[in-house]
């Protein structure tokens, strides 16, 4: 009952002034009587107009509560505690869990988690929401059946007399995601990070902050740099030949909003040498802005320079195969003429002498040749 015990309080004083008015009736003067009978119905309507008054400012403000919890876009509901059943629920609730308010209050907060959830539920609200005020992130569930998380603040309350809670459920779903996404990539980086002999580097592109395992160490053999600008310091150590082209390329990278980067080019050792390496990276961005930049550097300078060694001796195989097909046949098929052009008999001595050496200098071509092969051969070994 609503203002009951505002009701009783008025009903009470009622009572007490009618008493006390039949008292004086009852001890006075019968000339007297007309007066107290005015004076106790003057105090008997101040009363109920003070009750009247009190109890239409106390509906006043209820109406004005219940708009307010109505209309509020954030869902909200009151539960009852013992039953967990809903008392009542705003638009908004209705509106994210897709139920009509009908179905909405035969339901308890059993029904809107997962049954795996309801042991840590039931053990939460006894333990947790039993008095004070509660705030925690949970996993609810839609009428479709999807599930979205939500972070609930909770408080204590007394519903038309019911011991209940008061419950406002934010919806943090795609931040709570992010942050498990955020979580499990760093677990993989920290995994890949030790797992690899790879230099696997961590860059926030808002800080220009860089954090590398310990594949520096390993494959280009620099210690001791952690105190240095690393962003300036990898441009540095490219070769000065892909300088241009490699933070071209980054900076079209970033332009276009791509996430993958790769590219190939020779980075300094603490040496001096140079190695050759392939760096890929993945970067990834916040409201069209680049803010992280993982990526890993291979060498592949072996590989590479195996790769230009098997080029070179094709290529010094193609030039001798050309020579076999081109030049060698030139002062062979020379000599093979010579030789066919000469006097067995000898009779015409000065045409043979002529031939001898013509012959000659087709040998030394010939010669000349062999050799030039021989140094290919010697070059491809």
């Amino acid at each position: 009952m609503r203002n009951a015990p505002l009701k009783m309080a008025c009903l009470v004083l009622l009572f007490i002034v009618i008493a006390i008015n039949s008292y004086l009736l009852i001890k006075t003067d019968p000339a007297q009587h007309t007066l107290l009978l005015a004076a106790s119905i003057l105090l008997s309507v101040g009363i109920f107009i003070l009750f009247f008054f009190t109890t239409s400012w106390r509906n006043h403000r209820s109406l004005q509560f219940e708009h307010l919890f109505n209309e509020y876009p954030i869902p909200m509901w009151i539960y009852e505690k013992a039953s967990m059943r809903f008392l009542s629920v705003n638009d908004a609730a209705l509106k994210k869990y897709g139920y009509s308010r009908k179905e909405f209050m035969q339901l308890t907060l059993l029904d809107i988690r997962n049954k795996e959830d309801i042991p840590l539920l039931l053990e939460n609200a006894n333990e947790r929401c039993s008095s004070g005020e509660y705030r925690g992130i949970w996993l609810h569930r839609k009428k479709d059946g999807s599930n979205f998380y939500v972070e609930i603040y909770s408080l204590p309350a007394v519903y038309y007399g019911k011991n209940a809670r008061f419950i406002m459920s934010k919806d943090v779903d795609a931040d709570v995601r992010a942050s498990k996404n955020a979580e499990e990539m760093g677990m993989r980086y920290e995994l890949l990070a030790q797992a690899t002999n790879d230099a696997v580097y961590d860059k926030n592109m808002i800080t220009n902050k860089v954090t590398w395992n310990h594949g520096l160490a390993n494959l280009f053999q620099y210690n001791n740099i952690h105190e240095t600008d690393l962003v300036h310091w990898w441009q540095t150590n490219i070769h000065a030949n892909d300088h241009a082209r490699v933070t071209t390329s980054l900076a079209a990278c970033i332009t276009a909003g791509f996430n993958y980067w790769s590219e190939e080019y020779r980075f300094q050792c603490a040496n001096g040498d140079y190695k050759y390496v392939v760096d890929r990276a993945y970067i990834i961005y916040e409201n069209g802005q680049p803010i992280r930049m993982i990526g890993t550097i291979q060498d592949i300078d072996k590989h590479v320079k195996q790769a230009m060694l098997l080029e070179a001796q094709n290529r010094t195989l193609r030039e001798i195969a050309w020579i076999n097909s081109h030049e060698i046949r030139r002062p062979v098929v020379s000599i093979l003429s010579i030789a066919g052009l000469f006097d067995k008999s000898n009779q015409d001595k000065r045409l043979n002498t002529q031939l001898m050496e013509w012959l000659h200098e087709s040998t030394q071509q010939l010669d000349s040749i062999i050799h030039k092969i021989e140094h290919k051969v010697k070059t491809y070994e």
